[in-house]
Formats: structure tokens, sequence, C-alpha cells
């Protein structure tokens, strides 16, 4: 009987908190670290278990801003303003990982669009290092 309540609590538990964090009421990410990131922040996760290369690189030509790093097995790294941009820019970011196949290409907005649109973080999330596999999404900066 103890056995099934104590399940039935670990159960409860975690439906609570997977519910928190598709909600987003729960902070989710690795400890400390702060959800929100200033606009033209780049971060780049790998959750694959094997270090990737990476290269990024913005355009066009005016933005100088360039990557080129190893990210390790379910790391994460920020460039905090990777790319300084006036509201209303859109910027390119090309992600090039083991040096093979196409650049994954992506745009958004660094310091936000007209009116209401707030600043832009490129996420940059590694599925793959093997296969070369990633998807980039844009969060909300601060």
């Amino acid at each position: 009987m103890r056995r099934r309540r104590y399940l039935g609590t670990i159960g409860a538990v975690l439906e609570s908190v997977s519910s928190a964090g598709c909600m987003g009421l729960a902070p989710l990410g690795h400890g400390n670290e702060s959800p929100e990131y200033p606009g033209g922040t780049l971060v780049v996760e790998n959750t694959d278990q094997a270090s990737v290369d990476v290269s990024v690189t913005a355009s066009p030509e005016e933005y100088d801003a360039s990557l080129d790093t190893t990210v390790g097995d379910g790391e994460t790294l920020v460039r905090r303003e990777f790319v300084t941009a006036q509201r209303g820019d859109v910027v390119t970011l090309a992600a090039q990982l083991r040096e093979e196949g196409a650049p994954i290409e992506f745009q958004f907005l660094p310091a936000g669009g007209d009116g209401d649109s707030p600043p832009e973080v490129a996420r940059l999330t590694v599925k793959n290092a093997v296969e070369a596999s990633a998807t980039w999404t844009a969060t909300k900066g601060n």
C-alpha cells in the first residue's frame, strides 16, 4: 500500500512539473542559466551525445560576426550580442556543421522589428552531430 502511494506521489509531481514547463511557468535549462538574453545573442545547443564542429556566419557582410568552435555533447554555448543591428534589420545566419553539406540558413531580427516586435535571440539546436542535423529557432530577447 505504501509503495502505491509513493509511486502515485512521484507520478503526480512529475506530471505537475511537465505541465508547468510546457506552459512556461517553470524555468527550463541548466540551473542558474537565465532564460533571457539580449537581442542578437546566439545560442548553440548540442543535444546529441557527440561533439560537433560548428561554424556560424552572419550576412549581409556589414555584420562582422562569425563563430568557429566545437560544442561538446550536451553542452550549450552562448554568445551574447553576437550580432548588433538596427531595429527592423533582418540578419541571416548560416550554420555549417562538420564542414559537410550545405549551410543551414536562418533569418531573425536582432533588434526587433517595426512596431511591437521584440528583439530576437537565435538558437541553433544540434540534434545529430554525425548526420549534421540541426534546427534554428528565434526566441524573445530583452
